[in-house]
């Protein structure tokens, strides 16, 4: 009889871990290969797998590391109550909220909201490779918001997964071309 009762219990222990409220902070290339000195968008989306809205504040730190790149041009979407963020050197950061703190519902909440973009200038050959993580600032990368009173209150997710990206920087086709192009005219003329 005891053995059910533990059983029972595992069982139950599992289902509630399951349940867990995950944020995910995913970020995204416009462009997966650009040429040298060539520029693309990166995007930070936020999302979670709680139903409905929910997703209330980030604060978010894109780092950029590889070959040699220039960070420019840091965008907000204008949905974001209170931005603030920039950019230094390889990392770009940024934090805000919801534009609705007054409840009992979260609407628009950040949920699916490409919260800022910003671009990358490829210097150099190689990969640039893209991470998020917590932001300086006091709070967590992503907070969820709860309803129900008056006004709506932020809460941790019991995780949040950071979803990174890679751009590739190949040299310029512009010069190679007209090289190739030169060479098989001078075989034709041989000829």
């Amino acid at each position: 009889m005891k053995s059910a009762i533990t059983i029972a219990a595992v069982a139950g222990l599992a289902t509630v871990a399951s349940a867990q409220n995950v944020g995910t902070v995913t970020l995204s290339a416009a462009d997966a290969t650009i040429a040298i000195g060539a520029m693309t968008t990166i995007s930070v989306t936020l999302s979670d797998n709680i139903a409905g809205n929910s997703v209330f504040a980030f604060d978010v730190d894109v780092t950029a590391s590889g070959a040699s790149h220039t960070l420019s041009d840091l965008q907000v979407d204008p949905g974001v109550f209170g931005f603030g963020g920039g950019i230094a050197g390889s990392t770009a950061s940024g934090l805000g909220g919801s534009s609705d703190i007054l409840g009992p519902a979260l609407d628009p909440s950040l949920d699916g909201v490409t919260v800022f973009t910003f671009k990358v200038t490829g210097n150099a050959e190689g990969f640039i490779d893209f991470a998020a993580s917590d932001g300086a600032g006091p709070n967590p990368a992503m907070q969820w918001g709860e309803g129900g009173g008056i006004v709506i209150m932020p809460r941790l997710y019991d995780s949040i997964e950071f979803v990174g990206t890679r751009v590739t920087v190949t040299p310029a086709p512009s010069g190679m071309a007209l090289l190739g192009l030169g060479g098989i005219a001078a075989i034709r003329r041989r000829r």
